[in-house]
């Protein structure tokens, strides 16, 4: 005889359940993925998923509206602190990359996992599910709309607003699929693109953190390594090959100042 569970049981299995089921699309795309292979995930009966969901379209598509839902949350706070318009717009791209590299899982969902045909139109008619999907979304295109209503941008703040997404989703990607080389990361390339963002829409840089000189993210890596018990004089050396792009860079890089200093 089955056990009926709490409703507390409920909420935690079906969250168990998004979780999973999150993390296997992420990796394994859409077409990867089973109701058999998400109840061998969480250790129970082939059925028993189809209690919670009436099929695998429906638990994508309930964990890609949750990603979207988290996304528009993390912008709606960074929207809301105190700033002016020209400053929020780097408060909002920060709050974008910051949501990518703590949840990758859950952006690959919303913006590189094709989203099945079956589900049929991406907003449908449903307001509250349109909301969601916009949410993060709307601050960007607002804050945008006060610039040009100020006359610090130039444009139409919709087709400003997909620039700035394009841009920062390129950003993501380059690190979530490990394609930062020649010693740069993320960390290295985020100040500069939100400055360039600022100058590209014309608003005044002057306050704008530019970020740090390229390569400082792989220095820290290197200092911390040399603080945890790596040698040191190894360990300044991978900073500097990383830097032009390798140690064997910078060793022809010291031959050549050898053969210089004759």
């Amino acid at each position: 005889m089955a056990r009926f569970r709490r409703p507390d049981e409920i909420d935690a299995f079906r969250a168990a359940l998004c979780s999973a089921a999150e993390r296997l699309f992420a990796t394994r795309g859409y077409d990867g993925v089973t109701m058999r292979t998400l109840a061998a995930e969480l250790g129970c009966s082939p059925m028993t998923p189809y209690r919670y969901f009436a099929n695998k379209e429906a638990i994508f598509d309930a964990v890609r509206l949750a990603a979207f839902d988290r996304f528009g949350a993390r912008i709606e706070r960074a929207a809301a602190i105190p700033a002016e318009p020209a400053d929020r717009l780097d408060h909002l791209a920060r709050a974008f990359v910051a949501f990518a590299r703590s949840e990758p899982s859950a952006y690959r969902i919303m913006f590189e996992v094709a989203r099945p045909a079956a589900l049929g139109a991406e907003m449908g008619d449903d307001p509250a599910r349109r909301a969601v999907l916009l949410r993060g979304w709307l601050p960007l295109v607002a804050n945008l709309a006060c610039l040009a209503e100020r006359g610090e941008v130039e444009g139409d703040p919709l087709v400003l607003a997909h620039l700035a997404f394009a841009s920062l989703h390129g950003l993501v990607m380059l690190d979530l699929s490990g394609k930062y080389v020649l010693g740069l990361e993320i960390d290295d390339v985020i100040e500069p693109m939100i400055a360039r963002l600022r100058r590209g829409f014309g608003v005044p840089v002057a306050m704008a953190p530019v970020g740090e000189p390229h390569g400082a993210a792989t220095k820290k890596k290197a200092a911390g390594r040399a603080a945890r018990g790596a040698s040191p004089r190894r360990t300044a050396r991978t900073a500097r090959g990383a830097a032009v792009g390798g140690p064997k860079d910078a060793t022809v890089g010291r031959g050549r100042r050898k053969r210089a200093g004759r």
